[in-house]
């Protein structure tokens, strides 16, 4: 029958899903790193589930058992949504302060070599 591997597909992906937020959560508690991997897993995970979620209305109305884990989908989509922006804030503070330094190490480098003439 087609809605049980169906409704596998959905439980699995949310199993990976939920890792993967569980992982782009402690980059942002300073646990670990948010890659690029992690981007190309979540974008994986988000392709898989796009033909799925495209018929979500259909889906759910034709066969309910799916509805339940459709809306844990949809969930962890909201909780990813909301923690890449935090993610984003965190890499926008990074540049920042790459930026700064970058500047502060050309000044030294303008005043080290302002001091190699100057000898």
């Amino acid at each position: 029958m087609m809605s049980e591997p169906l409704l596998h597909t959905v439980e699995r992906v949310n199993s990976r899903f939920a890792v993967l937020l569980q992982e782009a959560r402690a980059s942002l508690q300073g646990g670990r790193e948010f890659s690029v991997e992690n981007v190309r897993q979540l974008r994986a995970v988000l392709a898989e589930m796009a033909p799925i979620v495209a018929r979500s209305s259909e889906l759910s109305r034709d066969r309910p058992q799916i509805s339940a884990p459709l809306q844990v989908y949809k969930a962890q989509l909201r909780d990813l949504q909301a923690t890449l922006v935090q993610i984003r804030i965190v890499l926008q503070t990074r540049q920042a302060t790459l930026n700064a330094s970058q500047s502060h190490n050309a000044a030294v480098s303008g005043w080290v070599s302002a001091f190699h003439l100057t000898r």
